[in-house]
């Protein structure tokens, strides 16, 4: 324990609100943690947009909410099956993140985990925990083959219905967060901290300690897909100054208990020195083994690979031609069916001379380049003029443009110190769990 969580468990003992027992599961589970920072080797999927849920932050709520939007209905199993069998073996990518909408809801759920889990692709399932509630589920996915859950609990009682707009949510996620911990299943959190949840962000972060989570994400409200606009308020938008005395409670809390803490999307400014070590921002993101690989994020993310309708755009890496072959995905793969022997021959140029930029000009270098690319471009991330002073100016991506329309980007605190140049800078000192199959390479 660091000298200074140890403070802050002390303040909390003496406060009478230390953890009587916590630390994670991870520790049962004899599992390592380590301080070593390189790229990541996780992948994501969607399924398809079809929810049991309409939480009002979601960044996929249009389609969701719309049965007719190519991206709404789950795809086919064949495809689902195909789009990771790539990830594995052209990727490389160990380990993958499912998600829906709601994954636990796709009819062929099961056998896509058996079907990840045989090629080493171990699974984790992004999921609200409704589905999982009900008796004799968890056991399912547990035979067949899931490595964990990353659980969004984005309340407590009511307030959590109140965001994921259903009565009885919470105590459905509670019960399926329950017996997780029964069966000995491995869990983390994932909360987004929209303004009625951000004064019981440290509530949040005690259930994490009593029910024993490997780790906690909090993540700021921004839109990073297709919000509509008029969905993010001043009613449930927090300004980040607002947020983050509760985020440094409960970020001390959780360091105490030794469980880990995530925090996504906010400026660097708004941590405590102490806790710098946990803010990822687009440049710290690859480096996160819970995170996920830009170069296969960059084909998954595609539509083409989001619906139940059409083929897949063919596998693509990172470097020349990347962001033409995402602008235009639908005529790459209308393409690649109507000319295969084409198709495979300028994508095998592509993968050769992407592999001999990434040597020259290095890999990590190029997602760097990518995440300053999706900050700028893709969200519209801002600074204050007050940034350029700041030495964390380089590895930070400031505001999220949405952010700074309703709120401006005054509550910038320049960082001191000499300017930092490095993303891994901050977060390289702290630590992060590591499961099994990932310690040949994370470790």
């Amino acid at each position: 324990m660091t000298p200074e969580t140890a403070v802050a468990e002390n303040a909390q003992v003496a406060e009478g609100r230390a953890p009587t027992f916590g630390g994670g599961q991870w520790q049962k589970l004899g599992l390592n943690k380590t301080q070593k920072r390189v790229l990541t080797k996780r992948a994501v999927m969607w399924l398809g947009q079809t929810c049991n849920l309409r939480c009002y932050f979601c960044y996929f709520l249009n389609r969701i909410d719309d049965a007719h939007h190519p991206e709404h209905p789950f795809m086919d199993i064949q495809k689902a099956k195909d789009m990771c069998t790539i990830l594995r073996e052209f990727y490389g990518c160990t380990s993958i993140d499912i998600q829906g909408g709601e994954p636990t809801i796709y009819p062929h759920i099961l056998e896509l985990i058996r079907h990840c889990h045989e090629i080493g692709l171990y699974p984790t399932l992004i999921t609200n925990g409704l589905h999982l509630a009900k008796p004799g589920n968890l056991e399912k996915f547990r035979d067949a083959g899931v490595r964990d859950f990353l659980c969004s609990l984005h309340g407590i009682g009511d307030i959590h219905d109140e965001v994921v707009c259903k009565k009885g949510a919470y105590e459905k996620i509670t019960t399926a967060i329950g017996r997780m911990q029964e069966l000995g299943m491995p869990f983390r959190f994932n909360c987004t901290m929209s303004k009625p949840v951000v004064p019981i962000i440290p509530q949040i972060a005690q259930k994490a300690i009593d029910y024993g989570a490997n780790a906690v994400n909090y993540l700021a409200f921004n839109p990073f897909e297709d919000q509509e606009t008029g969905i993010r308020t001043h009613d449930n938008v927090a300004k980040y100054s607002d947020i983050r005395p509760y985020l440094t409670e409960a970020m001390d809390m959780l360091e105490a208990a030794d469980i880990e803490c995530n925090v996504r999307y906010l400026p660097l400014c708004m941590a405590e020195d102490r806790h710098k070590k946990n803010f990822y921002n687009f440049q710290q993101l690859p480096y996160d083994h819970h995170e996920w690989d830009y170069q296969s994020w960059m084909w998954t993310g595609l539509q083409p690979q989001r619906m139940k309708e059409g083929g897949l755009v063919p596998a693509f890496r990172i470097g020349v031609r990347d962001r033409q072959i995402m602008g235009m995905a639908h005529k790459v793969r209308d393409f690649a069916v109507e000319k295969p022997t084409m198709a495979k021959f300028i994508f095998g140029a592509q993968h050769v001379v992407a592999r001999i930029e990434q040597a020259v000009r290095g890999t990590e270098e190029m997602y760097r380049e990518e995440a300053m690319i999706r900050a700028k471009y893709d969200a519209g991330y801002r600074y204050h003029e007050a940034c350029e002073k700041c030495a964390a100016r380089r590895i930070c991506d400031g505001f999220h443009g949405d952010y700074a329309d309703l709120f401006g980007t005054g509550e910038a605190t320049p960082i001191q110190g000499a300017p930092i140049d490095d993303p891994k800078h901050y977060i390289k000192v702290q630590k992060k769990v590591v499961e099994r199959e990932d310690e040949a390479w994370a470790l």
